[in-house]
């Protein structure tokens, strides 16, 4: 079976409201169904899928201003792997194996999944301009994600 796209070209020649009112359900859809956390001006709203994350920013008032779409690739750099071996006593078993082995896919993988399955929670930090996730079945493991959506690190 052939997998549909939509052309850039049917956005860009005929502005349409009926497309307009569409795109605008599933934002607002797909921000009512996600993970919010707030930040000092804004609302935050995290979906996770099996490959991407789409990420909606909106106003205090309600009004949706940004949305993008992350692969996993870019939000979980080998970067964080570094990070990873620096407090890989506090990493479940199987992870240490994998850093070991230097197969970060691995963890990649199921780092991705618990996001999708909303294993970790977010909180937001005024002070620094971070994202905190806590791991909700490991109650020592917390990864930060700068203000790009980008995980840096595991913090103690």
């Amino acid at each position: 079976m052939l997998e549909l796209t939509v052309s850039e070209k049917v956005f860009n020649e005929r502005p349409d409201n009926f497309i307009k009112e569409h795109i605008t359900h599933l934002l607002i859809q797909q921000y009512n169904n996600s993970y919010k956390t707030e930040t000092s001006n804004a609302v935050v709203a995290f979906n996770f899928f099996s490959d991407h994350a789409l990420i909606i920013t909106c106003s205090k008032e309600g009004e949706i201003y940004l949305y993008q779409q992350m692969e996993y690739e870019s939000m979980l750099p080998e970067s964080l792997s570094k990070s990873l071996d620096f407090h890989i006593d506090l990493l479940p078993v199987h992870w240490k194996k994998w850093l070991e082995e230097s197969q970060f896919d691995l963890v990649r993988k199921e780092f991705s999944q618990a996001l999708n399955f909303n294993r970790l929670s977010a909180s937001y930090n005024n002070f620094d301009k971070m994202f905190y996730w806590n791991w909700k079945g490991h109650k020592n493991i917390c990864f930060r994600m700068n203000h790009s959506y980008v995980f840096e690190a595991i913090v103690t």
